[in-house]
Order: C-alpha cells, then structure tokens, then sequence
C-alpha cells in the first residue's frame, strides 16, 4: 500500500512514498507557483522532519556555537547552499527583543522595528543583506548576539533568490534565562495566566458560534453551592486581543498534597466567558479552596503538545475558602507566557470550523464523534502534514500566524475522518502544487483542503506565513503567475478548489460564474455520503445525489478550467 507524507517547513518539499505498512500518510499545504522554475535541482531533505515546503534550489542552516545566559554573547552561523550555478541572494535575519545583535555578519544593515508577535517580545532586530553562493560551494556567515533579557527566542534566518519565488528559511531556538538558558523554548506542564484589559473580539465572523459541549454544571449557585466566572483570550499575531470560544474550562479545589479534586467543567462560550456553579463540600475544612483550569482541549477538539499529546493547560490563582452562595470573579485572562499565545491562536482557528461545520460531530453521519487534534510545539519544525495512522495533523511553531495552513492540514484530517480511514489513491504528489497538473486522487486530497480552509476563513487565497499570497479562485484559462501558467482541469488541485469555491461563494463578479449555493447544503451531503477518489468522481455522486448539476454550476466548474459539460 502507498502512503506518504509531506511536510511543510521552511525550504524545500519532500515525499516518502513505499510499500510499508500505513504507518503515515499526510499532506502539507500547496507550493507556490513559479517556484524552482530555474536551472537548478530541488534539493531533497535528509528526512521528513528536514523536508520543507517549496520545492527549493536553496537550503539554509542556523547554528549557536553556545546557549547564553542574560548579558552572555554567542556565535550565530548561517550556512546556505544552492543547486544553481549561481545565486544571488537577499538575506534577512531576525532577532526577538531578548537578543541584540553585537556584529551582524559583514555587510548586512541592522535595524529595530516594532512587532506585534507575543512570542518576540514587542520588536525584532532585523539584519539585511546580500550575498551571491553557487552550486557545490556552501556560503557560511557569522555574526554575533548577546542575551539581553530573560524568554524564549527564535534566531530566524531567510534567503530569497533575487527576481525568483525561491526562498529558503531556517532557525535556531533557545529559553534565555538568567543563570541557566537552555536549547529550545521550554514549557511547563501547566502554565499560568496573567490578566488582561484589552479590548477582546471574536478572530472571525464569519460563522454563527456553535457550542462545542453541552453545559453539565449551573451558571447559578443553588443550596450548598458556589460560583465561579470569568474570560479567556490570546493575542493574535496582530497584536489584537481575541476571545477563545469553546476552550475547555475546569473548577478544582486545591489540595496541599497536589491531589487536587475535580468540581466543574465546561466550555467558554461565544465571548469567551464561563461561569460554573458547584457543590461546595470540602470534609477537611468545610470550604473549598478554588482555581479555575483553561485548556486547548473540549470533548470536539485540541491543540497538542507533539511528543506528550497532552493539551496546554493553564491555571489560575487560587481562591481560598470560598464560602457557599460566593461567586468568585478570576476576571479577564490570558496566557502569561507569550510563547503558548500561538496554541490558543491554533485552537481558535479550529473553532472557526467548528462553528462552519454542521453537525453534532465533524462527521455529522457518526454517531461517536472522533476529537480532532492538531501537534504543535512552540518551536517544532515538524510541519506541516496530517498523519492519518494517528489521526492528527502536525503544524509548525509560527504555523498559527497563518490560519489557512492550519486549517489546510485540519481539513486532512477532517476527510479522513469522514472517509473512515480510507485514503484515495494520489500518485503524483511530489511535490504538488496549486498550478500543476498532479493526479485526479492528489488534486482531490489537497485541493479540497484548500478550499475548506478558505471557505471558513471566507478568502479564497493561499497565505504563506513569508508573505507571499495566491488567489486561486480567480485562476480561469490562460491565468498566468510569476514565471508560470496555471495548468488546467481537475487533476489541478488549484482548479478544484477553486471550482469548489465558485459552486459555493455568493460572489458571482467572474465571468461566466453566476451559480452559489449553501456550501453546508449539497455539496457538504455529498461529501457526508460518500467516498470521492477524485473531483470527477465527486461530481458525479452529487449527480446522483440528485443535486444541481445543470449549466450554471458547470459554467462555475469551467471558469475554473474543469470542463464536465
């Protein structure tokens, strides 16, 4: 049996493809067209967890000589190679505001910018410059930081061929501490939270918000009972204050020997908020000593450590000998270590699908719900790709910062739950890409991803966490990008999505595309009902079906390329 898995990261593709048992099969987001359209060879990785996303003529490595403490200096080096004869580059490497640079390497201008990412701490330290490498001959440069305050840091080096879509990224990671800094950013088991009075919102209003659990304790207190309430929110990679819907909230009563006992559970709800009544016993000294619990987790869904699988937690203070008939207000949280903001970005981005998709469960034909889960690690460069043996899908570090990757390997995972563990057959996946042919089973298995991504997220454009941006709902014939031609029919995973997306959209303003529908309507049930190797294949159960197959939706089909009439 084939099985693969392809994983998103920071420089170039790559595939594993055997007749093993399935241990894994996986996908990660879409290249962008024009990439590696050079004289040159996509450089393969070592091993799936070194594969990166584009296919890439370049690969690019950072290294610390040493970890160091608060007011210590360590040697940064960049190696970067090339496949071509000769490259010429731009380079840029990032600082978080608990380094500084002491000596960029030769060449390169630094400045200071502010920024709106938790984890960097409020600015970056940006050094830019050029250099030309070729083919054979690896270019390395040094430069030199020093540690200036204690928290996580991301050392985080770019190269872009100059006039090509041909990057290659890399980083070194490190929890800078005042006696002892350590390699990679560290968390604990349980976390804090801190307050907060910003402002908060909802991330996305697209969809109507849908409970993730049914509320098992009373928000009132009755006879022998007390309360608690509150909020949780994150801050975004835009420095916006969101609410965290859905998130999974607990009530225990502190135990001084750690056995703390279980009172109430519940979800957030629309704003974020919980309240949560129960019975206030405690035999040993006739009151409960209380704090509230906030998780990545419900009963539908969760955010995952990579190697323990457990959710991140986060406690509150403890409220001591809470007295029947009390509310105690724990008031506006939100995680007190700017490193984790990214997994409560990561949930609520999995919320926003949950309240797109219809039903009791992701698969609203199941009637045992499976949990959807998603791995990830502030400092994993495990990604992106969905693991279909372990039913998760693994995304990187700052993959949160760009929903529809998250949401692209959610969708992974989503297909296979309603598919029941079968996978089509996709030869032709390495690399896949939006604008090329690949097979009928690979542009199914990615292309439909892409487009449930983009419908939650209401913006049919494939965001890359560099910036760079794809609209691939109003690709029609003859649709060119930097350096290519979009391919076309449904053995493109670009057209499907998008042919999805015009079948489905109320937005009619492309030529020859005047059909919409309720995309939680027939499009959702034919994809509920049946196993689809392919979008031909799918086209023709929504025939049967009885659903719309006339000229308008066909006319949609064929902006897209897709030529069923």
């Amino acid at each position: 049996m084939r099985f693969r898995r392809l994983v998103l990261g920071t420089a170039v593709t790559g595939l594993l493809l055997g007749s093993a048992p399935p241990v894994l099969a996986a996908s990660g987001a879409p290249t962008l067209p024009g990439t590696a359209t050079r004289d040159c060879a996509p450089i393969s990785p070592s091993s799936p967890e070194d594969a990166h996303h584009d296919d890439s003529c370049l690969a690019l490595t950072v290294t610390l000589a040493d970890l160091p403490e608060v007011g210590g200096e360590t040697e940064v080096t960049v190696q970067v190679r090339t496949t071509a004869a000769r490259d010429a580059l731009d380079l840029e490497l990032l600082l978080p505001t608990h380094l500084t640079w002491v000596r960029a390497p030769e060449g390169f201008d630094v400045t200071t910018a502010a920024s709106t990412v938790p984890v960097e701490g409020g600015e970056v330290h940006r050094a830019r410059g050029h250099h030309t490498v070729t083919a054979g001959t690896p270019t390395t440069l040094t430069g030199r930081v020093r540690a200036v305050a204690e928290g996580p840091a991301e050392v985080r080096a770019t190269a872009t061929a100059e006039g090509a879509t041909d990057t290659a990224s890399g980083s070194s990671f490190l929890t800078v501490d005042d006696a002892d800094s350590t390699e990679g950013i560290t968390v604990r088991a349980v976390d804090a939270v801190t307050a907060t009075n910003a402002p908060a919102t909802r991330s996305s209003l697209a969809w109507k918000h849908k409970p993730a659990a049914s509320p098992t304790a009373p928000d009132r207190p009755g006879r022998g009972q007390a309360c608690v309430k509150g909020s949780w929110n994150y801050v975004e990679h835009t420095g916006y204050t969101r609410v965290s819907a859905n998130a999974g909230v607990s009530v225990l009563d502190a135990d001084p020997n750690g056995e703390d006992e279980l009172l109430a559970t519940g979800v957030t709800d629309e704003y974020g908020r919980y309240q949560l009544c129960f019975d206030n016993k405690d035999p040993g000294d006739r009151t409960q000593d209380v704090f509230v619990r906030l998780a990545t987790e419900n009963v539908q869904w969760k955010i995952q450590a990579n190697r323990t699988k457990a959710a991140y937690r986060f406690d509150t203070a403890v409220s001591k000998n809470v007295r029947n008939g009390r509310t105690v207000d724990f008031g506006a949280t939100q995680p007190a270590a700017p490193e984790l903001m990214r997994a409560v970005q990561a949930f609520d981005s999995l919320n926003s699908a949950w309240n797109f998709t219809p039903g009791d469960c992701w698969d609203d034909r199941d009637t045992t719900c499976r949990q959807g889960a998603v791995n990830w690690e502030p400092d994993s460069t495990t990604c992106c790709y969905a693991d279909l043996q372990e039913n998760a899908s693994y995304i990187g570090g700052s993959t949160p910062d760009t929903p529809i990757v998250t949401l692209h390997e959610f969708g992974h995972s989503l297909m296979d739950d309603v598919y029941d563990d079968w996978w089509p057959s996709t030869p032709n996946c390495s690399s896949h890409t939006l604008h090329k042919v690949s097979s009928p089973g690979c542009a199914w298995t990615e292309g439909w991803p892409t487009y449930y991504g983009g419908l939650i997220l209401q913006d049919p454009t494939f965001r890359w966490g560099d910036g760079r941006v794809l609209d691939y709902e109003n690709a029609t014939w003859g649709t060119a990008v930097p350096g290519r031609v979009w391919e076309n029919g449904d053995a493109v995973e670009g057209r499907v999505a998008g042919a999805l997306h015009d079948l489905s959209d109320v937005s009619t303003h492309e030529s020859g595309d005047t059909y919409a529908e309720d995309p939680r309507g027939s499009l959702w049930n034919t994809f509920l009902d049946h196993r689809s190797s392919s979008f031909r294949e799918f086209w023709d159960q929504r025939a049967a079906d009885g659903h719309d197959v006339g000229p308008a939706a066909l006319a949609a089909l064929h902006y897209n390329t897709i030529d069923y009439r």
